[in-house]
Protein backbone atom coordinates (compact mmCIF):
# COMPACT_ATOMS: atom_id res chain seq x y z
CA UNK A 1 0.00 0.00 0.00
CA UNK A 2 1.39 3.28 -0.93
CA UNK A 3 2.09 6.24 1.53
CA UNK A 4 -0.51 8.29 -0.92
CA UNK A 5 -3.50 5.43 -0.79
CA UNK A 6 -2.71 5.70 3.59
CA UNK A 7 -3.12 9.48 3.86
CA UNK A 8 -6.07 9.45 0.85
CA UNK A 9 -8.03 7.03 3.45
CA UNK A 10 -7.23 8.61 6.68
CA UNK A 11 -8.58 12.27 4.90
CA UNK A 12 -11.59 9.93 3.43
CA UNK A 13 -12.01 9.23 7.49
CA UNK A 14 -11.54 12.12 8.71
CA UNK A 15 -14.36 13.99 6.20
CA UNK A 16 -16.75 11.35 6.84
CA UNK A 17 -15.97 11.81 10.64
CA UNK A 18 -17.05 15.43 10.03
CA UNK A 19 -20.13 14.71 7.69
CA UNK A 20 -21.61 12.34 10.94
CA UNK A 21 -22.03 15.54 12.92
CA UNK A 22 -21.16 14.10 15.75
CA UNK A 23 -17.71 13.81 17.17
CA UNK A 24 -17.23 10.07 17.66
CA UNK A 25 -18.24 7.16 15.11
CA UNK A 26 -21.95 5.31 15.79
CA UNK A 27 -21.72 1.88 15.96
CA UNK A 28 -25.29 2.08 13.31
CA UNK A 29 -23.39 3.25 10.60
CA UNK A 30 -23.56 1.33 7.28
CA UNK A 31 -21.81 -1.61 6.26
CA UNK A 32 -18.50 -0.34 4.32
CA UNK A 33 -19.43 -3.28 1.86
CA UNK A 34 -22.96 -2.67 1.52
CA UNK A 35 -22.16 1.06 0.44
CA UNK A 36 -19.12 -0.50 -2.11
CA UNK A 37 -16.60 1.33 -0.02
CA UNK A 38 -13.34 0.09 0.63
CA UNK A 39 -13.18 -1.25 4.18
CA UNK A 40 -10.70 0.89 6.70
CA UNK A 41 -7.93 -0.48 8.81
CA UNK A 42 -10.12 -0.21 11.56
CA UNK A 43 -14.02 -0.47 12.77
CA UNK A 44 -15.38 1.40 16.12
CA UNK A 45 -18.41 0.17 18.13
CA UNK A 46 -20.48 1.79 20.71
CA UNK A 47 -22.99 0.25 23.45
CA UNK A 48 -24.17 1.44 26.49
CA UNK A 49 -21.05 -0.17 28.95
CA UNK A 50 -18.38 0.84 26.55
CA UNK A 51 -16.45 1.69 23.41
CA UNK A 52 -14.72 -1.25 21.39
CA UNK A 53 -12.13 -0.58 19.14
CA UNK A 54 -10.16 -2.49 16.24
CA UNK A 55 -6.67 -1.63 14.66
CA UNK A 56 -5.52 -3.46 12.03
CA UNK A 57 -1.34 -3.39 12.73
CA UNK A 58 -0.15 -6.13 10.30
CA UNK A 59 3.55 -6.68 11.00
CA UNK A 60 3.85 -5.06 14.27
CA UNK A 61 4.93 -6.76 17.70
CA UNK A 62 3.38 -5.54 20.88
CA UNK A 63 7.06 -3.59 21.66
CA UNK A 64 6.42 -1.45 19.14
CA UNK A 65 2.99 -0.70 19.38
CA UNK A 66 1.70 2.33 22.03
CA UNK A 67 -1.87 3.28 23.62
CA UNK A 68 -1.85 6.16 25.60
CA UNK A 69 -4.61 8.59 26.81
CA UNK A 70 -4.31 12.51 26.35
CA UNK A 71 -6.38 14.57 27.93
CA UNK A 72 -9.85 13.39 26.02
CA UNK A 73 -7.65 11.97 22.89
CA UNK A 74 -6.74 8.09 22.16
CA UNK A 75 -3.56 8.01 20.78
CA UNK A 76 -2.25 4.57 18.95
CA UNK A 77 1.17 4.42 17.68
CA UNK A 78 3.09 1.90 15.96
CA UNK A 79 6.42 1.67 14.54
CA UNK A 80 8.32 -1.39 12.77
CA UNK A 81 11.83 -0.69 11.42
CA UNK A 82 13.49 -3.81 9.55
CA UNK A 83 16.81 -3.31 8.72
CA UNK A 84 18.80 -6.44 6.07
CA UNK A 85 22.27 -7.22 5.14
CA UNK A 86 25.12 -7.93 5.70
CA UNK A 87 28.43 -5.14 5.96
CA UNK A 88 30.43 -8.52 4.07
CA UNK A 89 28.03 -8.73 1.03
CA UNK A 90 28.61 -6.80 -1.94
CA UNK A 91 30.13 -3.70 -1.86
CA UNK A 92 29.59 -3.54 1.83
CA UNK A 93 27.09 -0.81 2.33
CA UNK A 94 23.73 -1.99 0.47
CA UNK A 95 21.50 -2.74 3.06
CA UNK A 96 17.58 -3.67 2.80
CA UNK A 97 15.90 -0.94 5.11
CA UNK A 98 12.27 -0.74 5.32
CA UNK A 99 10.05 1.68 8.09
CA UNK A 100 6.47 1.34 8.56
CA UNK A 101 4.68 3.95 10.85
CA UNK A 102 1.08 4.50 12.69
CA UNK A 103 -0.03 6.99 14.52
CA UNK A 104 -3.71 7.71 15.30
CA UNK A 105 -6.08 10.30 17.33
CA UNK A 106 -9.38 9.69 18.29
CA UNK A 107 -11.25 12.03 20.50
CA UNK A 108 -12.77 10.10 23.33
CA UNK A 109 -16.71 10.48 24.56
CA UNK A 110 -16.85 12.46 27.85
CA UNK A 111 -18.39 9.48 29.57
CA UNK A 112 -15.76 7.18 28.95
CA UNK A 113 -13.51 6.38 31.83
CA UNK A 114 -10.16 7.19 30.53
CA UNK A 115 -8.33 5.56 33.15
CA UNK A 116 -9.55 1.96 32.61
CA UNK A 117 -8.37 2.00 28.98
CA UNK A 118 -7.33 -2.05 28.05
CA UNK A 119 -5.44 -2.73 24.72
CA UNK A 120 -4.72 -6.03 23.51
CA UNK A 121 -2.54 -7.03 20.33
CA UNK A 122 -3.49 -10.36 18.88
CA UNK A 123 -2.19 -11.51 15.25
CA UNK A 124 -1.83 -8.31 13.54
CA UNK A 125 -4.90 -7.26 15.65
CA UNK A 126 -5.13 -4.40 18.21
CA UNK A 127 -8.53 -4.75 20.37
CA UNK A 128 -8.87 -1.45 22.61
CA UNK A 129 -11.55 -1.28 24.95
CA UNK A 130 -12.75 2.10 27.01
CA UNK A 131 -15.92 1.31 29.38
CA UNK A 132 -18.13 4.21 30.06
CA UNK A 133 -19.00 5.59 33.05
CA UNK A 134 -22.19 7.23 33.58
CA UNK A 135 -22.26 11.29 33.81
CA UNK A 136 -24.59 13.50 35.37
CA UNK A 137 -26.52 16.15 33.54
CA UNK A 138 -26.83 19.07 35.53
CA UNK A 139 -30.13 20.67 34.26
CA UNK A 140 -30.22 24.82 35.36
CA UNK A 141 -33.57 26.40 34.74
CA UNK A 142 -32.72 30.10 33.51
CA UNK A 143 -35.80 33.02 33.73
CA UNK A 144 -37.36 34.17 31.24
CA UNK A 145 -37.74 37.72 31.48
Amino acid sequence: MSPMRTMRQMLDTMDRLFDDAVGFPMATRRSPAAAGEVRLPWDIVEDEKEVKMRFDMPGLARDEVKVMVEDDTLVIRGEHKKEEGAEGDGDGWWKERSVSSYDMRLALPDECDKSKVRAELKNGVLLVTVPKTEVERKVIDVHVQ
